[in-house]
């Protein structure tokens, strides 16, 4: 179980010391290949995550609905809602990985969180 948690933490973390898409970046490239590859690489990632938690009957980041098929454009509208959440006067901002992962927990909660 621990060693899950470590592996899911330092996927996380690897994911952030190679790349990060900023919500100025995700702004800026709406819609380009580029951040729609890495979109649905993050979601992949997100997905891979939650399964392998499932599978070992671990508490699931987040719980979606069954034959709920996410597209790009619904991580894109997503992130969005999460920008506008945050409001202007946000400090530190946090990136689109993070955003994502948080809204994903906001939206389709297990009973578990």
């Amino acid at each position: 179980m621990t060693k899950l948690r470590l592996f899911s933490l330092l996927l996380l973390l690897s994911c952030n010391a190679f790349a990060e898409l900023s919500i100025t970046d995700f702004q800026s490239k709406s819609k380009t290949q580029t951040s729609n590859t890495y979109i649905n690489g993050l979601s992949s990632g997100f997905n891979a995550i939650n399964s392998k938690l499932v599978a070992e009957d671990a508490v699931p980041l987040y719980c979606l609905p069954p034959f709920l098929n996410l597209t790009t454009a619904n991580y894109r509208q997503i992130i969005s809602m999460g920008i506008q959440e945050l409001g202007p006067v946000v400090s530190v901002k946090p990136n689109v990985d993070q955003i994502l992962l948080n809204e994903l927990i906001k939206l389709y909660p297990c009973g578990y969180n």
